[in-house]
């Protein structure tokens, strides 16, 4: 019903306004720009500009900054779509590339590295040997021979991972993965360990990928293998000084932050192959106990399934000038079991940080990122947000309301803006996206709209009076704005009156639209740079508040405007008569969520005479941020059900339910005292019960 009203009346405003286009920036899709051009460090594409027929007039580039941190992990980009990346069980997910760095053990088909627990003075002598269990190579192996200590007990000598000073192999995927199986084994050799080899599980290494000379005799009896998923926070690795200045640990030998998946010193299989339920693992860990000689010629790591998070998010994109933001919409699916979260955030300058030194003064002094990046990570301070410049990344928007288009939450006018998008999946079943829109308008309606809302506590969750006052700024060139959109969340009771400047707008000559969780006030347009500046929007209406906090965002909007684009509301001082400069209203704290429940006509008689033929069972939901059910029953006074209403998964709200005295098989119940039970299933459970009477 909202949806069909909005429709009607903004067609109302388009058959009174010229045709209409617009602007859209998209990513995917077949007419899309790919999706790996949002992560490139010159150039994002394009933004195409179309007319009212969806005929394109030009496009424009859509640049990049250097600032953004563009990323992804795991992403398929195979087709116009995005998704997680589905781990093939047949590829070894530890395979480098033999000819990388000497120091480097890149990991090809995840994007990790392998790495050890040395510290970072000794990293040169031991991660190019290690490269060997990790190059491919059946030929080639880790070696690590052991010289007994005579003057020591047995098990004390030379060679790497001596109980002295135990080490560990660290390999890290960059993210967590399905991990089903590990094997690993010394070099063998084609004539002697040809049964052995013969004996090797898909994928089988080639009789000719193996040396003439059988090494059998060094394969590893003692070791232990640990996993961890996302959760432990290690450094980049132990020569990463900037994780060490944030307090990152690098990963430890047995490091009790990691579980042991394996753990053996009676080992008696020369090839190793371990076999396990898919989990998600990001980092292994490989300790040997070396008493004997012992070698490694391949290390390889095996899985099935998509990976369980996995994320995308851009560089900071640059439209080129300050730009009105519209609409974000998508195409995609999520399965059962998945999730999507999408997130945008908004700003007026190319970087989001800010960086500052400490003067000899002990004062902090801003510096550039240049100035920034000349100072030793050990002793730079911590970067700080610009929130003056820029918006926090804006809350998940609903999945659902993006395959239709929702307006984007993120503020405007603005130059640059950021999308950060993360997968859930589960092994067997992965979301994805086919293309995302950007709807904007490139001439703003006005350089600057802030609001502000009066009272801004109230003290219980009937009806209250609220003025909401927006002031807009314009200059020369602003399409200006003739609507004003405000998000009440429940449905607004009354709307008194509407203001612009001193004068009060007609109501009859400009009639609101009240929907269920918004209102819609129009009045003359105003643009004009001098005159129209600062010139207070007032709108008084009654409603109801349900959540702590709950905005009431605003939105404005010209219906003379080619692309019917709204600009989103900005919180500050938009007059002087009050000091919230908010647009959040605070509600009592704690308490109950099922509030004023009434039931009305008490009794109701359902004869058939049209008067008072339905109960109604009136409540308010209130914190209830995630929908939730809430069921009805009625019992008589033995305790039996009589009837039981299907539930409604609703957010907080004004609701009610309608029982037309019938029972489960649609009979007339007879006369007589009932009782109802009204139930709120979320974690904290509640309910409301009362008594009613049906009479004839």
């Amino acid at each position: 019903m909202i949806r069909f009203l909005l429709i009607w009346f903004y067609g109302v405003l388009l058959a009174v306004s010229p045709a209409s286009g617009r602007t859209e920036y998209r990513l995917g899709g077949t007419d899309g720009n790919p999706w790996q051009a949002s992560l490139s460090l010159e150039k994002a594409g394009t933004y195409v500009v179309l007319d009212e027929n969806g005929q394109e007039v030009r496009r424009v580039a859509v640049g990049t900054t250097p600032h953004g941190a563009g990323t992804d992990t795991l992403i398929d980009f195979s087709r116009t779509s995005i998704r997680p990346r589905f781990i093939d069980p047949g590829v070894n997910m530890a395979l480098t590339d033999p000819e990388s760095e000497d120091l480097e053990i890149p990991l090809l088909y995840t994007g990790g590295e392998v790495q050890t627990t040395d510290p970072c003075i000794h990293v040169g002598q031991q991660t190019p040997l290690a490269k060997k269990m990790f190059d491919g190579n059946a030929a080639t192996a880790f070696f690590r021979p052991f010289a007994q200590d005579p003057e020591r007990p047995p098990g004390f000598g030379e060679g790497w991972g001596t109980l002295d000073l135990p080490k560990a192999v660290v390999v890290d995927f960059g993210a967590a993965v399905p991990v089903n199986r590990i094997r690993f084994y010394p070099r063998l050799g084609r004539k002697d360990n040809a049964l052995l080899i013969q004996e090797f599980r898909d994928p089988r290494p080639p009789l000719e990928a193996f040396g003439e000379d059988s090494f059998a005799e060094n394969f590893l009896a003692w070791y232990e293998i640990r996993s961890g998923d996302n959760s432990p926070a290690f450094s980049a690795g132990p020569c990463d000084l900037v994780g060490e200045a944030k307090g990152l640990p690098w990963v430890e030998y047995s490091d009790s932050r990691l579980k042991v998946l394996k753990t053996t010193r009676e080992n008696l299989d020369v090839v190793v192959d371990l076999r396990f339920p898919p989990r998600s693992i990001r980092w292994l860990t490989l300790r040997p106990f070396p008493l004997r000689t012992w070698e490694i010629a391949e290390f390889e790591v095996y899985g099935e399934g998509f990976v369980e998070q996995t994320f995308l998010i851009t560089q900071i994109l640059d439209f080129g000038k300050p730009v009105n933001w519209g609409q974000i919409r998508w195409s995609g699916e999520r399965p059962p079991g998945t999730q999507v979260e999408i997130r945008t955030r908004t700003g007026e300058t190319p970087d989001p940080s800010l960086y500052f030194v400490r003067s000899i003064e002990g004062d902090l002094r801003p510096i550039t990122l240049e100035e920034y990046n000349k100072i030793d990570p050990t002793g730079r301070l911590p970067t700080v947000y610009d929130a003056e410049n820029w918006s926090f990344w804006s809350p998940p928007y609903d999945f659902a309301a993006g395959q239709e288009g929702t307006p984007l939450l993120s503020p405007g006018p603005s130059r640059y803006t950021q999308l950060a998008i993360r997968f859930f999946s589960t092994f067997k079943a992965a979301p994805w996206l086919d293309q995302l829109t950007l709807q904007f308008g490139e001439t703003p309606s006005a350089q600057k709209v802030v609001g502000e809302i009066w009272p801004i506590e109230v003290g219980s969750f009937a009806p209250t009076t609220f003025t909401y006052v927006v002031s807009p700024t314009f200059q020369q060139g602003d399409i200006g704005f003739d609507h004003l959109e405000i998000l009440t969340s429940t449905r607004a009771d009354t709307i008194r009156s509407v203001k612009v400047g001193e004068d009060e707008v007609d109501l009859g000559r400009f009639p609101p639209l009240v929907l269920d969780d918004r209102i819609v006030v129009a009045f003359p347009q105003l643009k004009d740079e001098k005159k129209d500046s600062f010139k207070p929007i007032e709108v008084v209406f009654d409603a109801v508040v349900l959540r702590f906090g709950t905005k009431f965002t605003g939105w404005i909007f010209n219906s003379i405007d080619p692309d019917q684009i709204k600009q989103q509301v900005e919180a500050g001082n938009a007059t002087f008569r009050f000091s919230g400069d908010v647009l959040a209203v605070k509600t009592p704290l704690g308490g109950q969520f099922l509030v004023d429940v009434e039931i009305f006509p008490n009794p109701f008689t359902p004869n058939g005479d049209g008067i008072n033929e339905e109960l109604t069972i009136s409540y308010k939901l209130r914190e209830v941020a995630v929908e939730q059910p809430v069921t009805l029953a009625i019992y008589d006074l033995s305790g039996a059900l009589v009837r039981e209403l299907p539930p409604r998964r609703t957010k907080s709200g004004v609701f009610r339910y309608i029982w037309d005295g019938r029972g489960a098989e649609g009979q007339l119940v007879p006369p007589g005292i009932y009782l109802y039970n009204l139930s709120l299933k979320a974690e904290k459970r509640e309910a409301r019960s009362g008594v009613l009477s049906v009479a004839y």
